[in-house]
């Protein structure tokens, strides 16, 4: 049997309002790409490397970093919240487990900022080397943080595997929300 509603627009909520620091993320981030000869001295010092590499770190680095925090961050967080509101909404009620549901937002936030941490630590560990960036040399150097970027893929994997369980829970239950069938007794 369904579960009444309510808890589906908490967690919505939350889920929205975690989008929106990730927009406001990615849109700083998607700033520093136009800005990096401008502001060359003040993000090489940010950053903690040599100006000379702020063109590689930014054109490899900086674009996978916003994208993940762009789609994985701010459209998959929204999308998420979207649809906890929604299939509790279609429904009637829905299957989800209050507990499940933040940790759902936490392992998915915490999913985000580790594999953003991780691109980022790469690039200011490896960039500096002056190897290509993807060689078995640039790897080699950044094999020490490469850890952090899977870690935050395992910890987006779980958050995922919990979210879609509460959306086949709910999508695939049969019968009435509780409060439908209390209403269908009483008539």
């Amino acid at each position: 049997m369904l579960q009444p509603k309510s808890l589906g627009r908490v967690t919505a909520s939350r889920f929205m309002l975690a989008s929106l620091v990730f927009l406001l993320l990615g849109v700083l981030e998607g700033l520093m790409h136009p800005t990096k000869f401008f502001l060359k001295d003040f993000y090489a010092a940010l950053l903690g490397i040599d100006p000379q590499y702020i063109k590689t770190f930014f054109g490899y680095f900086i674009t996978k970093i916003h994208t993940h925090i762009t789609l994985v961050g701010w459209v998959t967080t929204a999308l998420m919240g979207l649809l906890y509101f929604a299939a509790e909404e279609i429904k009637g009620g829905h299957r989800y487990l209050a507990w499940l549901c933040l940790a759902n937002l936490i392992l998915h936030v915490a999913g985000v900022v580790l594999l953003a941490v991780g691109f980022h630590l790469i690039g200011i560990m490896a960039v500096p080397t002056g190897y290509q960036p993807g060689s078995p040399e640039f790897r080699a150097a950044a094999q020490g943080v490469r850890p952090l970027v899977v870690a935050g893929g395992l910890v987006l994997l779980a958050s995922s595997l919990i979210f879609i369980y509460h959306m086949a829970a709910t999508l695939l239950a049969r019968g009435q929300a509780p409060e439908e069938a209390a209403g269908a007794r009483e008539k």
